[in-house]
């Protein structure tokens, strides 16, 4: 089973060897990589450039300016051809040396269409955990009320986007959010949940601005919902919060907290 990981980067200098070498590290053996840089002019291309001549069997990359994240995303897929499809963005780094391998002995079996798990948050330039978020407890009832599984954690069949299409490039950060309705609610489809540390994200992406938390992340979701023909309650997607703040622990907290 070939396992394709995309990294949508732009002007990640400062942390995107981290990303790439966590990823050429993994014990699992057939990995496509594949970078889609934005265009970025900060040395980013030169250190993609760098690791793909070191490993010209395992890297491609595309370097053109682009329409947002999801746009990049998807140009990623379109590049890909693993059995399935997980997400490493360029500020992130896998939990371990050993996440891919578990990833495809989860899917192995052909029966599971997409598997997710867990992520933590921590500050750039430091291993402290500042945020645990923990899919264990994820339930449908939940999705509706605007709670999803981490994004990258996501590892899905690549014939899931062959039937039910690519990420929507109209959304700023909720295309994530859009997809996870379309296929557990639209087209009832059922994960399986991955007890796993997948991968260390660091704080200050977009999606963790606090204007897009508050506002472009409530706004998309219900637009999201909406859209997917799901009943909308705002005071349950303000709600959720209460859930947000369980997951900002200093340590992985035990199974009985859902983050976000």
């Amino acid at each position: 089973m070939k396992v394709t990981i995309i990294t949508a980067t732009y002007n990640n200098e400062s942390t995107l060897e981290s990303t790439i070498k966590s990823v050429v590290a993994q014990s699992y053996d057939n990995i496509e990589y594949i970078i889609v840089d934005g265009a970025s002019n900060d040395g980013s291309l030169e250190i993609i450039m760098r690791y793909a001549s070191l490993y010209p069997q395992k890297i491609r990359y595309i370097s053109e300016p682009d329409r947002g994240v999801y746009n990049a995303i998807n140009k990623g897929i379109k590049m890909s051809s693993g059995d399935v499809i997980g997400l490493l963005h360029g500020n992130d780094t896998f939990s371990s040396p050993s996440i891919v391998e578990k990833v495809a002995e989860a899917l192995r079996d052909g029966d599971t269409p997409f598997i997710y798990g867990d992520v933590k948050y921590t500050r750039v330039g430091s291993d402290k955990v500042v945020r645990y978020y923990s899919s264990q407890q994820f339930t449908i009832e939940k999705l509706l009320q605007g709670i999803a599984p981490p994004h990258p954690s996501l590892y899905m069949r690549r014939d899931l986007f062959e039937k039910y299409g690519l990420y929507k490039e109209d959304y700023l950060i909720g295309a994530d959010f859009d997809m996870f309705l379309r296929l557990m609610v639209v087209n009832k489809l059922v994960g399986k949940y991955l007890p796993l540390d997948m991968v260390t994200m660091t704080t200050g992406g977009l999606s963790t601005r606090f204007y897009h938390q508050i506002f472009t992340n409530n706004r998309e979701k219900y637009r999201a919902l909406r859209e997917n023909s799901c009943k909308v309650s705002v005071f349950l997607l303000l709600k959720r919060y209460l859930c947000t703040l369980k997951s900002f622990r200093k340590q992985k907290p035990s199974r009985n907290s859902l983050k976000k």
